[in-house]
């Protein structure tokens, strides 16, 4: 049956009321009266319905988190800052997952409109989403969101993410520098925005030094993790085409690719330099230290918590966009 209102009321021989406004801290009662009603209440088990708490008050403390997967070690730790900050501003984080799932996306969306979120902070799917709508709902019951990481051109809204462009221009630059001319990158479905972000820089930043980079040189992979990134390296290396620098999305595509070059008795980074975004392995762990574009998780977080933190407090509805520097570490797989 569950422990009632009425069973705390009845154990401490006061009203329904009196044992309400002391379980909710409410003014009316006298602060000993409060201190023994509470206790009674703990010890038997009682807990306040937080949710009716919160509509009442229209304050539910929570904030929905949507990311494409905790698999990754950036979104991990994406998610773990997240929850940490929040703690700090005392809310709680309701977290889905994805896993590019455009139905569960918006499910939860509802889910999160059900719970009467006070905000929601939303990494974008790594897949192409023709039709974001469903996001428009937050809007239509005063719920303020912010994109992380991306976003979806086709909603409005608040966007903190790391500069990709110069990241790329910057990695590309040193590239050349060192000798490179023969560019490929590896990574997820290239129509989403931040891979279409990349795209551009490759091919601006290697015009500059009258070098192509088209659409073959895009190797797209059906999932940025090691065993496709395996298998893309692999039929790059049979195809004998010429390459000498190789950039992937994550570390994990990173090793897949060095695996493959030394199964071809090639060698990092005499015959070809590997960068990888992401500085999420440890490098004492990796049987070769990747050079790699770390982004900056902290200021991700820090920075869009406080956008999404100003929209819930004023209902502002500007769309600012915020890019974060990256920054490039050189170590073993690059020359």
């Amino acid at each position: 049956m569950g422990i009632k209102l009425k069973d705390i009321a009845d154990a401490c021989g006061v009203s329904e009321g009196t044992a309400s406004l002391a379980i909710n801290n409410r003014p009316g009662v006298n602060e000993e009266t409060k201190e023994y009603i509470r206790r009674i209440a703990r010890k038997m088990g009682y807990f306040p319905n937080a949710n009716a708490k919160g509509l009442a008050e229209r304050k539910t403390g929570l904030i929905g988190v949507l990311v494409p997967n905790i698999e990754n070690l950036f979104y991990s730790k994406l998610v773990r800052n997240v929850e940490e900050y929040l703690r700090k501003l005392n809310y709680k984080m309701i977290l889905a997952t994805t896993n590019n799932d455009i139905n569960y996306e918006q499910e939860m969306i509802e889910r999160f409109i059900s719970f009467r979120v006070e905000g929601a902070i939303i990494y974008p799917m790594i897949k192409e989403n023709p039709n974001p709508d469903y996001l428009k709902f937050l809007d239509m019951n005063d719920i303020p969101f912010v994109f992380i990481g991306s976003y979806y051109n086709e909603i409005k809204a608040p966007c903190v993410m790391s500069d990709l462009y110069s990241s790329l221009t910057n990695a590309i630059e040193y590239l050349y520098h060192t000798g490179c001319r023969k560019f490929y990158y590896l990574g997820g479905c290239k129509s989403i925005v931040s891979n279409r972000i990349k795209r551009k820089a490759l091919r601006e930043t290697l015009q500059k030094y009258n070098l192509v980079f088209s659409d073959r040189h895009y190797l797209e992979l059906r999932k940025t993790n090691y065993h496709y990134a395996f298998k893309a390296a692999e039929q790059l290396m049979k195809s004998k085409k010429e390459v000498d620098a190789i950039l992937c999305a994550d570390a994990y595509t990173a090793i897949a690719v060095y695996n493959v070059i030394r199964q071809y008795n090639l060698e990092v980074p005499t015959d070809i330099s590997i960068i990888n975004f992401d500085n999420i392995l440890l490098p004492e762990i990796c049987a070769v230290k990747l050079t790699c574009i770390e982004q900056n998780v902290d200021q991700l977080v820090e920075q869009s918590i406080k956008i999404l933190q100003k929209r819930m407090e004023n209902n502002s509805t500007n769309s600012e966009q915020i890019l974060v520097e990256t920054k490039l570490i050189v170590r073993e797989t690059t020359k």
